[in-house]
């Protein structure tokens, strides 16, 4: 059974996405803190959130888990692979081709070498690096699924304790590892550099946390009901604690816009209190709007979000384009004016390839996987 409010913080999620690279690709012209921190540092629950959806989805589909019933390994990666791993190749090849096409003569490689490279790492595109780690959740699930058990046998709480704490070390260690990498040799150097954009355990106390949620749903939904205001309070506090240390190191550190964004992303302990209080108030706040009926525009905008995610970087390599060849500087409404642009030609895009995709089903399969 669909649970609405999950699928709907896919088209929150995507909004998200969309900021975070209309910020990295138009934001720091203007030099404004606050358009750069709303693209750029509150605009990182979005990531990790996806990762509690995939966490919520697949313990939905494992009707065994609890049960202690053996996982059929074989027929769920031929399932994942067929609905996540196919739409990556495919729009990989699809953007390596649109490269090839537009940038200088030798730029992209097609040597079948540097291919696998590309898609090992999801180098393909800057957005694909996300789909390169969901495939590796899927690949060691039969790991999390052991841990979700013992989890959910023993203590809820302790156990999202523990990952809270190693979650912490794990993404401080990642982000400041202090390793001289000089005299390795240059695959153990790309496993190294590139690990953000395949190591799972960045991501897996809100991948556990998703589980748990499916696991108990109907609990989580009760508890957040009773304690709206706190979840309230919580995400202000959240946003307060996240902006408020990137407003201190841009006005009192001397930080640069950029600096800002590599030092409270989503992997720094504000942007991992803010993801935890994000999904809560999301989760709490979607409740409320579908007990009134009024998530017509988000039911949209989720119900594309997939397709959106994958086309909308080729817009916005347009735009930008545009921008450069007729010398339009950007300010901030014009930013934000490209924002609401990106948004909506995305979702047009989306749905125009919906309806092409109806008539072709190698095509679909290709590119959504179903």
């Amino acid at each position: 059974m669909r649970n609405n409010i999950i699928d709907n913080i896919r088209g929150l999620c995507m909004l998200g996405v969309i900021g975070i690279h209309i910020g990295g690709s138009l934001g720091l012209a203007p030099n404004n803190f606050t358009l750069y921190c709303f693209l750029e540092v509150l605009s990182r629950y979005s990531v990790p959130a996806f990762f509690f959806i995939s966490g919520y989805g697949l313990v939905c589909n494992d009707k065994s888990l609890l049960s202690g019933g053996i996982l059929n390994y074989l027929d769920f990666l031929k399932k994942r692979l067929r609905g996540a791993g196919l739409p990556y190749l495919s729009w990989s090849i699809f953007y390596l081709a649109y490269f090839t096409m537009v940038l200088p003569k030798g730029m992209i490689s097609w040597n079948p070498l540097h291919l696998a490279y590309v898609l090992f790492f999801g180098l393909a595109c800057y957005h694909l690096y996300f789909m390169v780690i969901l495939l590796w959740f899927y690949a060691s699930y039969p790991i999390w699924r052991v841990l979700l058990r013992w989890i959910n046998k023993n203590s809820i709480a302790l156990g999202l304790a523990i990952l809270f704490i190693f979650q912490l070390a794990c993404n401080w260690w990642t982000t400041h590892p202090g390793v001289d990498t000089t005299n390795w040799s240059l695959l153990a150097k790309n496993f190294f550099n590139y690990r953000l954009n395949y190591l799972p355990l960045h991501y897996l106390l809100i991948f556990i946390s998703g589980g748990l949620a499916a696991l108990h749903w109907q609990k989580f939904q009760d508890w957040l009901r009773r304690h709206g205001i706190f979840v309230l309070l919580f995400y202000l506090a959240s946003i307060a604690y996240t902006a408020g240390s990137a407003y201190y190191s841009f006005t009192y550190a001397k930080y640069s816009l950029l600096d800002i964004a590599n030092t409270y992303h989503q992997l720094s302990p504000q942007g991992l209190i803010y993801t935890i209080a994000s999904i809560l108030f999301f989760c709490w706040g979607l409740d409320k709007l579908e007990q009134a009926k009024r998530t017509k525009y988000i039911d949209i905008l989720s119900k594309y979000s997939m397709l959106i995610y994958f086309i909308h970087p080729l817009i916005l390599e347009w735009m930008t384009s545009l921008y450069t060849k007729f010398g339009i500087v950007m300010t901030v409404k014009k930013v934000t004016f490209s924002y609401f642009f990106l948004v909506i030609v995305s979702l047009i895009a989306s749905m125009l390839l919906t309806k092409i995709f109806k008539h072709s089903s190698v095509l679909s399969k290709l590119f959504t996987g179903k």
